[in-house]
Order: structure tokens, then C-alpha cells, then sequence
């Protein structure tokens, strides 16, 4: 539970002052893309549980998305965050019930 309060302070209002940001820039289905993978980050009640919105994070440039330079630096960011995140569940097993 550590790691995912860990991420909830390191992450979360990083991805809060990105959605301020796409929304005031007018990028709604960035912003939405955002907003759920703060909600999945928010849900997250183990490791596991952590992978979801790690791996959405990870493949935000992917995606195609271009950001401004206002929030290309958040961006860059969140992505240094999430790969040492990525370094600390490394190894985690899925808890199957």
C-alpha cells in the first residue's frame, strides 16, 4: 500500500495541473484520457492495481497526443515519475484469489 500512496502524491497532482491545463487549452479528449487514468490511479488499492494507469502513462506519446509548451514540461514530468514507479514494481506478482 506504500508504493500506491507513494504514486497518489507523486503523480496525482501532477495529473491534476495537467487537466487544469488541457482544459483551459481546449484539448477535451486529452484531458478526458487524463482524467481517467487519474481516476484508475486514485482507485488503486494495491501493486497491481498500479500497473493499469502506469502503463496508460507510459503510453501517453504513443498515442499521438502533442502537447504544448505549457504542457509539455508536466508531461515529461509525469513520465520521469511513472519510469522510477516502473522501477519499484518491477518484479510484482498479481495477487489471484
Amino acid at each position: 500500500m506504500h508504493k500506491v500512496t507513494a504514486a497518489r502524491n507523486e503523480l496525482g497532482p501532477l495529473l491534476d495541473q495537467l487537466i487544469v491545463q488541457l482544459e483551459a487549452e481546449g484539448s477535451a479528449t486529452q484531458r478526458n484520457h487524463f482524467k481517467r487514468i487519474r481516476g484508475h490511479l486514485y482507485c488503486a488499492n494495491d501493486d497491481w492495481d498500479l500497473t493499469h494507469p502506469i502503463i496508460e502513462l507510459s503510453s501517453c506519446i504513443a498515442m499521438g497526443f502533442r502537447f504544448s509548451r505549457t504542457t509539455a514540461p508536466l508531461i515529461r514530468r509525469i513520465l520521469e515519475k511513472t519510469e522510477g514507479l516502473v522501477k519499484e514494481l518491477e518484479g510484482v506478482d498479481p495477487n489471484l484469489h
